[in-house]
């Protein structure tokens, strides 16, 4: 799998996870029932429809006025950026911009509008469009992007002073089986909606060699959706649209789709606009008994700091390259997942507590979490 960049087309892997994900078709249910038999003797007596038919009406009235809450807060996001050569003619041609699309969608953070998106829709851009249901358009300025989460926040630059901010919901809430509704903008088509429900929730094999906490879905998301919200029958958000798994070359939607967590999206939004919590931890490696025998670890548990950041809070703290992280604040770390996000979930300042094995013997080091040197 490869990761794509807004400027240029979503890379097409066969039978992988296609990242940069980015539309939707209009997913109508039928719900079919057969007419129960009448209980009357008279062959002329028409059947009664089930009372079914009444909550049918009822979660189709509640999809429609999900989207009515939420459509205005959804954006378009066209991007502007270089391309980088890939071979001797383009180098003699020079530089040549690319335009990249995708969705995303305002929110409310700390009496400031902004937008909430994909990494990979708007992190390489050096201009940024933004476009409302309506059609009124306005720049963007990147705050920041952060690609590992696949999480970017960007800032409306000459908006209007009052814009429409979605609601972000409890994705810890969300249960298997509840509706949800895919929003964004596939393939330029502005303001499309797909619905369907939540397939699984959890950690889920989104690359080949990557888990990664995600709510999927079988709403169909296409190119055009990535970064677009997924919101529950309350309109709030509970997602951000990012990904789908697609078993041929045309990387479009077979119904498995993976959203990321709102609530991951809020701690990284946090993270991105005050620039930490941050500890200065580099490169990390899940442990695994294969991999402890052929690095010489004397356990096989948590994961392998690979390097830290000289001057970092880690560094500080007497972290070292080879060190194997067991918990954080007393719970087990398995991956780099879990470890991001226990960091994000603390403050600038906060004391963080790792316990490390060195050498085979355990100990325990306090981190102040910091801010990301600008």
């Amino acid at each position: 799998m490869r990761r794509t960049k807004p400027v240029s087309p979503v890379a097409m892997l066969f039978a992988a996870l296609i990242v940069g994900a980015v539309g939707g078709i209009l997913a109508t249910h039928l719900y079919l029932s057969q007419l129960t038999p009448s209980v009357a003797d008279d062959p002329g007596h028409l059947p009664a429809l089930p009372s079914r038919s009444v909550q049918i009406s009822t979660e189709q009235d509640a999809i429609v006025e999900a989207v009515a809450r939420a459509e205005a807060a959804v954006v378009k996001i066209e991007t502007l950026a270089t391309a980088q050569p890939r071979n001797m003619w383009e180098y003699m041609l020079g530089p040549q911009p690319q335009s990249g699309l995708g969705s995303g969608f305002i929110f409310k953070y700390e009496d400031r509008f902004l937008v909430l998106t994909n990494a990979h829709v708007v992190a390489d851009a050096q201009q940024i469009a933004i476009e409302l249901l309506d059609g009124r358009r306005f720049s963007g300025r990147l705050i920041g992007a952060e690609v590992d989460s696949d999480l970017a926040v960007v800032e409306p630059i000459d908006a209007p002073a009052q814009l429409t901010a979605l609601e972000l919901g409890d994705s810890d809430a969300t249960r298997v089986g509840e509706w949800v509704i895919a929003m964004g903008n596939p393939f330029g088509y502005t303001g499309t909606v797909t619905v369907g429900v939540v397939s699984a929730k959890g950690f889920r094999p989104v690359t080949p060699d990557r888990q990664r906490d995600v709510i999927q879905t079988d709403a169909a998301i296409n190119r055009g959706n990535s970064g677009g919200p997924l919101i529950n029958l309350q309109g709030q958000a509970v997602g951000v649209n990012y990904a789908i798994f697609s078993p041929s070359p045309q990387a479009t939607s077979v119904g498995i789709g993976f959203a990321i967590p709102i609530n991951e999206a809020k701690m990284m939004a946090h993270f991105l606009i005050h620039g930490g919590p941050w500890v200065g931890i580099g490169d990390i490696m899940p442990n695994s008994p294969g991999f402890a025998q052929a690095a010489r670890l004397a356990t096989d548990k948590g994961v392998v700091i690979m390097g830290v950041v000289e001057g970092g809070p880690a560094h500080r703290a007497g972290l070292r390259p080879r060190d194997v992280i067991i918990s954080l604040d007393g719970r087990e770390i398995r991956n780099g997942e879990q470890l991001r996000q226990a960091i994000l979930a603390h403050k600038i300042g906060d004391q963080i507590e790792l316990v490390i094995n060195r050498g085979g013997q355990e100990q325990t080091l306090s981190v102040t979490a910091g801010k990301i040197p600008r």
